[in-house]
Formats: C-alpha cells, structure tokens, sequence
C-alpha cells in the first residue's frame, strides 16, 4: 500500500504543473553547445510585477480585454501574485527537499511520508490561491470570455517566451 501513495505521489508531484498558476519562465537547458551560465549566475524566477504583466498582456491578447476590465484584472493579479509566489517558491523549496531525501542512501520511509504531506500542503495552497485569482478574474469577464478563456488557459499561464513555436527542426517537449 505504501508503494502505491508513493507512485501516486511522485505522479501528483509529475503532473502538478498547475493549470490555474501562472507558470514561470527558466532559462534555456544546457546541451551540447550551450553550457549554460554558472549555477550562480542563472537568472532566477521572474518576479510578482513581472508575472502580472506578461499574465494580464496574454489575457489581453487572448480575451481582447477592454480597458476597465484590464485595470480589474491587475487589481487581482497584484493583491494575490505576491502571495502565489511565494507559495510556488514554497513548493519547489518542497520538491527539492523530497527528492533529496528519496534520493539518500539511508532512506527514511516515515520521513520521506512527512515530506511528501508538507509539499501536498504547499501544492494545495497555492491551487487554493490560484482559484481565489481565478474567482476574481471571471467576476470580471463576459461569458463568452470565460469560455475563451477555458480553452486558452494553457496558453495564457504561459510567458510570451514559452508562447513561441519552437525552432526550425526542434519539436514541442510534449
């Protein structure tokens, strides 16, 4: 039985990509001819006014806001962003703190199952956070913008960067 809450929980972790977060941008991976700058010389996450411009630009893109209803729209995003950052931070802080120790050679079943509890608790806050925002959004927006909306959430969560078809040859990492 453990193994299972185990495997379901390294696929919880897999695919908590979170449609209703805002998702952030990380620099390009190293590979063969690109090394990558040192660890610690690599940009970090963009920050909460970052998000909640490139947020509200793609949902203006996408949903053809008008004017007040993008000024409502950044009422949200900045009285709730800084919270849903830090709860991201929080569960990355999580992540990496389970997979340190799965990854010990004196692995600690019990402690690993307290980990596992304090990253679904981080995960669930923020999702929790992420529905207030979205809770606040759809007040906004017409009903025909909430459908648009639910189609192009991916698309929307995204920077413009992450937006981009890829390169010439290169397929999408899907």
């Amino acid at each position: 039985m453990k193994k299972v809450m185990y495997l379901l929980l390294a696929l919880s972790i897999g695919l908590n990509a979170g449609l209703l977060i805002v998702q952030q941008s990380e620099p390009p991976r190293p590979g063969p001819g690109r090394p990558g700058p040192p660890p610690d010389e690599r940009p970090g996450p963009p920050r909460p006014e970052v998000l909640v411009r490139d947020h509200l630009e793609s949902m203006t893109r996408h949903l053809d806001l008008d004017e007040s209803q993008q000024q409502a729209i950044r009422e949200v995003l900045e009285e709730h962003m800084p919270a849903l950052f830090e709860m991201r931070r929080r569960s990355k802080e999580a992540n990496r703190r389970m997979s340190e120790a799965f990854a010990e050679p004196g692995f600690d079943p019990e402690q690993f199952e307290v980990l596992a509890r304090q990253a679904s608790l981080t995960r669930g806050r923020a999702d929790s956070l992420a529905a207030v925002m979205l809770i606040g959004e759809a007040a906004v927006l017409t009903n025909e913008q909430r459908v648009r909306f639910a189609e192009v959430a991916p698309m929307v969560h995204t920077t413009p960067r992450q937006n981009q078809p890829p390169p010439p040859g290169r397929r999408n990492p899907r």
